[in-house]
Formats: C-alpha cells, sequence, structure tokens
C-alpha cells in the first residue's frame, strides 16, 4: 500500500539530514552488532531511538498505525527500527522476504494472519536511477504466485510511504546513482512475536532509559518491550 504524502518533505529532508550525521560515514566503519551487510553494498543498521529519529510521525504516524491496528491488535509493537542505506553503484538485491516463516510449512505459513506489518520510509526519492524496491503482490498468501511478472517497483518522493505485510516477496533495485539510498523500515509485530531471523543476537532498535522514559505513555508501549527483555 502507498502512502502519498504522508510525512511533510521538509520533515523527511531534516531526517535526512540528521541521518548524514549520524551515519554518513557507516561504509567506512561497517562494524558493530547494530551493522549487518545485506547485499551488495547493502547496510541494515538498527536505529538509535533519540533526536528526530524518536519523533512520534516516524515511529508511530497516526495514519500508519490507523492502518497496522486493525491487522494486528491494538496492543502491537514496534518490532524493529532499522535504515537499509544501499550505497552508490549497489547492485539489485536478490528476491526475499522479510521473516522466516512461523511453523516451516509455506502453506501453513501463508495461511495464518498478519502478524508483521513494515512501513518504509525513503529519505531520498526513488526513481529509475536511484532505484525503488521491487514487491510481489499477493506472495505473503502463496510464495509461488507471482502475479505480476516484474513486480511492482513504485517510484516514490520525499514524503511518500509504503506499508506492506513483512512476507511478501521483494528486494531492492540497483542504486544507479552517485549518492547513498537510506530508507527507514519501521516493523510492527503481534505483541507475542520477535523477528529472530534477523535480530538473533543482534538488537533491534537502540534506546536508553532516559529516551524510553521522555515518550509519551502510548508511544512508550511501543518500544518498552526491549527493556523488560533486556533487564
Amino acid at each position: 500500500m502507498i502512502l502519498k504524502d504522508l510525512l511533510p518533505a521538509e520533515r523527511v529532508t531534516a531526517l535526512h539530514e540528521a541521518y548524514a550525521i549520524e551515519y554518513g560515514d557507516i561504509g567506512c566503519r561497517s562494524t558493530g552488532n547494530h551493522i549487518m551487510e545485506v547485499g551488495d553494498k547493502r547496510l541494515m543498521i538498527t536505529l538509535g531511538v533519540s533526536g528526530i529519529f524518536a519523533a512520534p510521525e516516524i515511529l508511530a504516524h497516526p495514519v500508519a498505525l490507523s492502518i497496522v491496528s486493525p491487522l494486528l491488535g491494538n496492543d502491537f509493537i514496534l518490532g524493529s527500527y532499522v535504515a537499509v542505506t544501499s550505497m552508490a553503484g549497489a547492485k539489485a538485491q536478490r528476491l526475499h522476504t522479510d521473516l522466516e516463516g512461523l511453523f516451516g510449512d509455506d502453506e501453513l505459513d501463508a495461511s495464518v494472519p498478519p502478524y508483521s506489518i513494515t512501513l518504509v520510509i525513503p529519505l531520498v526519492g526513488l526513481n529509475q536511477v536511484t532505484g525503488s524496491t521491487r514487491f510481489f503482490p499477493g506472495t505473503h498468501r502463496d510464495p509461488e504466485a507471482i502475479s505480476v511478472p516484474d513486480g511492482i517497483a513504485p517510484d516514490l518522493d520525499p514524503g511518500d510511504a509504503i506499508l506492506f505485510d513483512s512476507r511478501i516477496s521483494h528486494g531492492g533495485m540497483a542504486n544507479r546513482s552517485t549518492a547513498p539510498r537510506p530508507i527507514v523500515y519501521c516493523t510492527y509485530h503481534r505483541a507475542w512475536y520477535r523477528d529472530i531471523s534477523n535480530f538473533r543476537g543482534r538488537p533491534a532498535m537502540r534506546i536508553n532509559q532516559a529516551d524510553l522514559e521522555a515518550m509519551d505513555t502510548n508511544h512508550r508501549s511501543l518500544v518498552d518491550w526491549t527493556q523488560s527483555e533486556h533487564d
């Protein structure tokens, strides 16, 4: 689902500027358990929930959450918070899903209701030069049933976003530009689910007690599971 103009373009620009200050040299210091290679010249960075990265309209946009809540239940959580950055010249990513199935049985896994929904917020425009993400609708219900042979790879302007079931097959396209392509991923889970496919032994987000306590109660409930499970 494409959410046009979810955020003001200037807000995304500010987020991009903050990202560049914090992570602009990430390609030169790609070490630590919060950074993982996920393809050619492509890094997944676990974000810190602080400053502009803790802004409610990023973590908990009311429009996005109004869609997520009926799908995941009112007690859903923010299960992971990352940026996937494709460096200049990165090749296309292999087709994949973001999660392993719950039961290891494709038919059974496809039959269960959603338990993980991802909000995609590009920090730059996505087009034929910077590259988009190619999605294959319907594959969360049948991994072999690719109804659109070439998939759907929408161009997006800064401020646009995408919501998708994390089981949908997809892959990042090549970055033919001369600059990195950072994209923020807010992935919401049913309260009982934890993503051990991607975050076994690594943080799904980074937040300290002071930043947690600075959040209002409603937004804190999305992330306070990280503290109780790390105590």
